[in-house]
């Protein structure tokens, strides 16, 4: 009766978990980033290529690549057909399949309630990562990828799977090189452990060495997609997702509480620790350190070690640790389980599906009361605009161009600190004003810029969401 019941509270906790993720998408949008995936994947079905198409801007002077086209030309669709009320149900989507994805995981390491437990623990640092972007897809796909080589950690078999997922991954996200990676991680550690011969070694250092390979088949660019997941470190300085993690915030702090239990719980127990796992926690504080955009990343590939330590954990706390709870496998949930877990997300969509059409058929954080100013400005027409603007722009007004935005890749370096320089009204800002000769722009209100066109005597036509439409002086 005992184990029954907390069974049933695990499920229930489960169940509170999707519901809390999941409701982040029961809101009007509001990532930036959203507008611009959207734009492009507008781009990608009216040119019915995944080839790179024409950037927006005239001031997008750098050769770069989709890395993410089909979540794009997939959300292009359910916004054609559902409007912002479909973009929130999908998002719903994605949130509750990285929640089951990571508990599954979890479940293949341990138990059931301590592969829960670990799942709690995920959700904090993984909440501030769960936004209407491809991302999702990286977060489900790591998982996934990671149960594959700890299974193999165990076993020795190559999961040559891997290398088709890596195909896909790479034309989803840009973080498919880190599952790829992984591979050659999970590979040192089996070979410092000394368990397998080197024929063996050989055959499992192949998956990764396909997964890379395989992606210079994909259609958007084979080299470029290799280059492209590490061009962001040009303009990291200027975008703050990829800064160095503050890490007195509560995400990454959930994320060390997680390595830092995982490690503890090693020392207590000394069980499942080999020379790949420790390789994998390592890594996760690495993740933590080199940038806030990837304190989630770090939180799934800790999360399955957390749930492994403990379940030896419990194990050990039991008078027979080898007594496993009726229909409780150490190994994985069992076909009964993943019923449970499939009900408790499809449920949650189906309330979710009613809730959207009420709460996220506008989207949020944007200036809509100025979208029919915007309307009457001559197409072609450039804008200097908000950073976080820019990509709604390209979206709503695409007959406008931008100065910049949230695409980041096919600006320079020096566009970024020249719009840096005008953003923050360093010296030298308002000659970038007048180099870029827009005549209108489109600038937080209450923001150095919108504070110094002002002062040089533009005029604003209106303001709404705390940004200001202005035009130039005479003109």
């Amino acid at each position: 009766m005992g184990d029954r019941v907390v069974r049933a509270m695990t499920f229930v906790i489960l169940a509170g978990a999707v519901v809390w993720l999941g409701s982040k998408a029961a809101t009007e949008m509001w990532d930036p980033d959203a507008w611009w995936h959207l734009r492009l994947g507008n781009d990608l079905i009216a040119q019915r290529s995944l080839a790179t198409p024409d950037h927006w801007s005239p001031f997008a002077s750098v050769p770069w690549v989709p890395t993410e086209p089909l979540p794009e030309i997939v959300a292009a669709y359910v916004d054609r057909a559902f409007g912002y009320a479909g973009l929130a149900w999908l998002f719903g989507v994605g949130a509750v399949l990285v929640v089951l994805t990571v508990q599954v995981t979890n479940r293949r390491e341990a138990p059931l309630l301590p592969a829960t437990v670990a799942t709690v623990f995920f959700l904090l640092p993984a909440y501030g990562s769960i936004t209407p972007r491809p991302q999702l897809v990286s977060f489900v796909l790591l998982s996934v990828t990671l149960a594959a080589w700890l299974q193999t950690d165990r076993d020795l078999r190559p999961r040559w799977w891997l290398v088709p997922l890596s195909f896909v991954w790479s034309m989803c996200h840009g973080f498919w090189f880190i599952g790829a990676s992984y591979g050659f991680l999970f590979v040192l550690g089996i070979a410092l452990s000394r368990r397998a011969d080197l024929r063996t070694v050989a055959r499992l250092a192949a998956v990764p060495v396909a997964s890379f390979l395989v992606v210079l088949l994909n259609p958007s660019g084979g080299l470029r997609i290799l280059e492209a997941p590490f061009r962001v470190n040009a303009t990291a300085d200027y975008i703050s997702e990829w800064q160095r993690t503050s890490l007195l915030t509560a995400g990454p702090l959930g994320a060390l509480l997680m390595v830092g239990l995982t490690a503890v719980v090693w020392a207590v127990t000394r069980q499942g620790v080999t020379w790949s796992r420790v390789f994998l926690l390592v890594s996760a504080v690495f993740w933590v350190w080199y940038a806030e955009r990837l304190v989630t990343v770090a939180a799934v590939v800790v999360a399955p070690l957390l749930a492994g330590a403990l379940g030896a954990l419990l194990a050990r706390s039991q008078a027979n640790p080898e007594v496993v709870p009726p229909g409780e496998d150490r190994r994985g949930a069992g076909r009964r389980e993943l019923a449970v877990l499939a009900a408790i997300g499809a449920s949650y969509l189906v309330v979710l599906a009613l809730v959207v059409p009420h709460t996220s058929a506008r989207p949020a954080r944007v200036p809509l009361a100025l979208d029919a100013d915007l309307d009457r400005v001559p197409a072609g027409t450039t804008v200097f605009n908000d950073y976080l603007m820019g990509a709604w722009i390209a979206w709503r007004h695409p007959d406008l161009d931008q100065y910049i935005d949230g695409l980041a890749t096919p600006y320079s370096t020096e566009h970024y600190a020249q719009f840096h320089r005008a953003e923050t009204a360093s010296p030298g800002w308002y000659r970038v004003v007048q180099r870029s000769g827009a005549p209108v722009a489109l600038v937080d209100t209450d923001g150095p810029l919108g504070t110094g066109l002002r002062s040089r005597g533009w005029v604003t036509v209106g303001t709404d969401a705390g940004y200001s439409l202005m035009r130039k002086p005479g003109g």
